[in-house]
């Protein structure tokens, strides 16, 4: 381990120490936060500088086998806000939910566990430890590694189904945090969007922890930019209606053995089937495939007039427990679009048809003529 308490109490580390220091410390005692046995000071030429417990040690921090990056991480972390002056524990044990968090802080007379997540574990896992916390009202602020940071552009993010379950939305935004222990910088995406694939944008902001205040971490990010993803998406639409994809996965086959049952091809959709929603973020499900299935199931057949109502898609919420109402978006949207009207508090009728098309060149010329009415009201949040 990279941390150790002193004769003093404190919490020493060996974390950026230059050789002489550490060998002017190997003779003095320490002990572990853990466990309280005695540790040694190992320093060579093969070996990174690090405490170490006796052979036979039964310490629990021993078991969890940590990794390199993790120890420096929640290590750098724990100095970062005890410079700037939080009372902050690194690895207290909560004797309530039997938890040890990696870094337990007070801000703002509230406390907060930051866990800091290199490793892939299962989902349920993090479910697990986040309603732990929240039940004895510690807010958990999960921290991520940078083997989970992947970039394919300036301003797009991939995003699987574990990366999503550490989604947080404040600030009428969907936020990510990750930290980089190799160049010590902390790394917060704002303003998440998705188009419904692994692909989302969202604005990206590196800041070097020495120059970082924790609040800002939590606070409003003004900055958002939609023309890529106006952009991608045009290119998105084009593809789904010209590219045939033999190899496609179970839900796309489902999908498109539904439409063929219902006499419609998967070219042919209208656009309004491909419209991006802010909520998409938390789904991994394409939206052509939940938004086709509402306008066949629960719009098409119904008159002009007809009162409209969506059933819910089924969605997990963020960390800090924001669940979206996809279909509540989805008839705003339209509403936006003169598809349907409001005539209440979340009641809408049908004003227009929505057809699928006879060729693909009227599905090409709708998509065209959507995407620039999209374009007309960026002020959506999508």
């Amino acid at each position: 381990m990279l941390y150790a308490l002193n004769t003093e109490g404190k919490l020493q580390s060996l974390y950026q120490m230059s050789k002489q220091e550490i060998s002017a410390i190997k003779r003095q005692m320490f002990r572990c936060p853990t466990c309280n046995e005695p540790l040694q000071v190992r320093a060579g030429l093969k070996v990174i500088p690090h405490f170490s417990h006796p052979p036979k040690s039964d310490c629990a921090s021993i078991k969890k086998g940590e990794s390199l990056e993790h120890e420096t991480g929640k290590w750098a972390l724990y100095e970062w806000l005890f410079e700037q002056g939080y009372e902050v524990h690194l690895e207290p044990y909560i004797e309530e939910i039997q938890q040890r968090a990696d870094v337990l802080m007070k801000h703002n007379g509230k406390k907060l566990a930051l866990e800091y997540q290199c490793s892939t574990i299962p989902i349920r896992e993090v479910r697990k430890r986040t309603a732990a916390y929240k039940k004895i009202e510690v807010f958990p602020l999960w921290i991520l590694g940078m083997k989970h940071f992947q970039r394919s552009g300036p301003e797009q993010i991939l995003l699987n189904d574990f990366i999503r379950s550490f989604l947080y939305y404040w600030h009428n935004s969907y936020h990510l945090l990750f930290f980089d222990t190799s160049s010590k910088r902390i790394i917060r995406v704002s303003h998440i969007r998705s188009i419904g694939m692994r692909q989302n944008y969202g604005s990206i902001h590196s800041t070097p922890i020495s120059e970082a205040l924790f609040p800002q971490f939590l606070s409003p990010d003004n900055s958002s930019d939609t023309l890529n993803l106006f952009f991608d998406l045009k290119q998105k639409w084009f593809e789904n209606r010209t590219v045939y994809r033999k190899q496609v996965g179970s839900e796309e086959r489902k999908y498109r053995q539904y439409l063929y049952l219902n006499g419609y091809h998967f070219s042919l959709i209208p656009s309004v089937c491909f419209l991006p929603l802010a909520g998409q973020v938390q789904l991994m499900t394409k939206p052509y495939i939940w938004q086709t299935r509402l306008l066949i199931d629960h719009f098409i057949s119904l008159p002009i007039g007809a009162f409209i109502s969506f059933p819910e898609i089924k969605i997990q919420s963020t960390i800090n427990g924001y669940t979206p109402s996809l279909s509540t978006q989805y008839l705003n949207l339209l509403a936006k679009l003169n598809i349907v009207g409001k005539t209440g508090n979340n009641t809408w009728v049908k004003k227009k048809q929505v057809s699928f098309h006879k060729r693909m060149e009227d599905g090409l010329e709708d998509d065209r003529r959507t995407l620039a009415q999209l374009k007309s009201l960026q002020r959506i949040k999508i």
